[in-house]
């Protein structure tokens, strides 16, 4: 059966909604990099309304919730910068994650995150966030749910409501690992060419990434290129001299015939050819089907491109969705 509705609360700009899109009742998405210009990311996609603002749509309308709120309290890279981690107690985005599912009261929820984010909580803790709620916590990497960044490492948090029959708790056990895991360059097979209908863009030749090579903080992308295939070709990770850093952090080279490393929303992250990955190459690895529009604006171009990276790395892999739906599909 497939007659239950979902909402999204902090669901971005749908990646995760997208294998729901039938059901969808709306999306709350506080977070403003989630948002372009009249919604139009959104719009392409989905019929349904999105909104910045907690709005209380129907209950009626709700059987089941399902988001990712901000895990940058959690991230490495955060701590790179800031020094420190944030304490998720106090993330906008997750408490109202939490007030929604209190205020709904969902059969079923479904939040994705950092596994950092548990130890800010005791169990206890936890469990008093959602207390209507029996909690399923899985934590490992996405590889389990069948996507190929087996260094993704994320938590996967399923919320029962307390009057369900416990029976259906087995059904949302960890999957058993795929055996079927691709390499980067066999899951972009075909996007050689650039395709404004896909949004299999990228910058310029010219364009600035902020890298570090020598005495310089940015280089041409044309010369990343050139480096990463002469200078560093034995090499995975950007090397920094004169450092307290072996490797400038969270930028990276998919090596030809190698598993996908775990893409991120900045374009600093560079295909088999040298190439930064275009939003279509990484939607590719994030498990995310062409059909998935992406907004492309040629007459904004770095902005529009920026804004579907952000759109596809910031979320989960769709496969998580899949797993997620064939479930509620057999218990709803």
């Amino acid at each position: 059966m497939t007659n239950y509705k979902i909402l999204g609360v902090n669901g971005g700009n749908g990646v995760m909604l997208f294998p729901f899109r039938k059901q969808i009742t709306g999306n709350i998405e506080i977070r403003s990099v989630f948002h372009t210009p009249e919604d139009i990311q959104w719009k392409l996609n989905f019929q349904v309304a999105q909104d910045k603002n907690p709005v209380k749509f129907s209950k009626a309308l709700v059987d089941v919730i399902i988001g990712h709120p901000d895990c940058g309290h959690s991230s490495v890279l955060a701590y790179s910068r800031a020094k420190k981690l944030s304490d998720p107690k106090e993330n906008k985005s997750f408490n109202v994650y939490v007030r929604m599912v209190r205020y709904y009261q969902p059969k079923v929820f479904l939040m994705e995150n950092l596994p950092k984010m548990l130890s800010n909580f005791t169990d206890e803790e936890f469990q008093s966030l959602f207390p209507n709620h029996r909690l399923i916590k899985m934590v490992d990497s996405v590889a389990y749910w069948g996507n190929s960044q087996q260094s993704r490492i994320r938590l996967v948090m399923i919320g029962i409501r307390q009057d369900m029959d416990d029976s259906i708790d087995k059904e949302f056990q960890k999957p058993i690992p795929s055996s079927e895991l691709k390499s980067a360059d066999e899951l972009t097979k075909g996007l050689a060419t650039p395709d404004p209908n896909l949004c299999n863009v990228r910058e310029p030749e010219d364009h600035l990434i902020s890298l570090y090579y020598k005495d310089r903080r940015s280089i041409e992308a044309s010369l990343a290129q050139r480096l990463w295939l002469r200078d560093f070709k034995d090499g995975k990770r950007w090397p920094v001299e004169g450092s307290k850093f072996v490797n400038q952090p969270g930028i990276y080279i998919n090596r030809k015939g190698d598993l996908p490393l775990t893409v991120r929303k900045q374009n600093r992250q560079f295909n088999h050819l040298g190439l930064m990955l275009t939003p279509r190459e990484m939607a590719r690895i994030q498990g995310v089907p062409d059909s998935f529009k992406l907004w492309y604006d040629p007459k904004r171009s770095t902005y529009s491109i920026n804004k579907a990276r952000v759109t596809i790395a910031k979320t989960p892999p769709m496969e998580i969705s899949y797993w997620f739906k064939s479930i509620l599909d057999k218990v709803l």
